[in-house]
């Protein structure tokens, strides 16, 4: 877990960058003296980074699986040096992490050798007729082996494309599993991560980047920025849905196919619908499944 700690580190403005560290559940906590220097998009992309979340002014979650949080947090402590923070008040999971890599190679049938093609032809020698005819054929054999060859670069580009997706939660989704918040029939925030990022693999998203914050400011500059580098985006806004018509404007503005999703219809996000390709929030966290399925078939098919 050590380079998964290093990549985190780097991310997030380094060592000197990091004014406290300690761990919640499934969640590496930090103190940070420039929030600004985190590199959100690098940050989503280290290896088995579910998500991030924002926590106050200089606060951030980065937000792992059960099983490889512990690792990777002694790892990070190693790393900094710093001692643990007095909010580490939740038990770490025991369980090693267990990655797995299928490999599926190709087999590639022999080509007859040449001496079983003279044995096929004969040994006769041939006349001009014949040579000619020859000639004609492998010309032939030429052009459909060329044809076949685009058609396979052809194929091998289009199924190369690259769909990126942007998920992104409003105010207190982190708290999920934690206070009050452990009514709702969702263990954990990161549950919701892990069930984006395995949909989205599903799907055939090449990329899914999870981001959480409480402060509508994050959420609107999390738009403006997916354009030009995200091709769905799935938000659930939380009361910012009922109330933000600047959210609503970054949405319009960037033109990016959008789902809304909530995990109930107490705070349907009625200000933001008319600028949405669709609104879920009657199906529990299985909603944020359903909307990454319909950003797919807006996207890809």
């Amino acid at each position: 877990m050590d380079d998964i700690a290093e990549a985190v580190l780097a991310a997030i403005g380094g060592r000197e960058n990091v004014l406290t560290n300690t761990v919640c559940m499934t969640r590496l906590r930090v103190t940070l003296k420039n929030p600004q220097d985190v590199d959100y998009e690098a940050l989503n992309n280290v290896s088995s980074v579910l998500g991030t979340a924002t926590r106050g002014a200089n606060g951030l979650e980065v937000v792992f699986g059960p099983r490889v949080i512990e690792s990777v947090y002694r790892a990070f402590l190693a790393l900094t040096g710093i001692k643990a923070g007095t909010d580490a008040l939740f038990p770490m999971s025991r369980q090693d992490s267990n990655f797995k890599v299928q490999i599926n190679t190709r087999s590639r049938a022999a080509s007859p050798s040449c001496s079983e093609q003279r044995n096929e032809w004969g040994s006769n020698h041939l006349d001009q007729s014949d040579i000619d005819t020859l000639k004609d054929l492998f010309a032939e054999d030429d052009s459909e082996e060329e044809e076949q060859t685009q058609t396979e670069h052809s194929e091998e580009s289009e199924s190369s494309e690259q769909y990126n997706l942007l998920v992104i939660n409003g105010p207190n989704v982190n708290m999920i599993g934690l206070g009050a918040m452990r009514d709702l029939e969702i263990s954990d925030f990161s549950a919701i991560l892990e069930l984006c990022k395995e949909t989205a693999r599903e799907v055939g998203f090449s990329r899914c980047v999870c981001l959480q914050s409480n402060h509508e400011g994050d959420l609107v500059d999390w738009v403006q920025d997916a354009w030009g580098s995200y091709d769905a985006i799935l938000i659930n806004p939380t009361s910012y849905g009922s109330t933000s018509a600047t959210l609503r404007e970054a949405i319009r503005s960037v033109d990016i196919p959008t789902v809304l999703v909530g995990l109930d219809n107490d705070n349907r996000p009625s200000c933001l619908e008319d600028v949405c390709e669709d609104c879920i929030t009657d199906k529990g966290i299985e909603g944020y499944a359903f909307g990454i399925r319909t950003l797919a078939q807006l996207c890809m098919w």
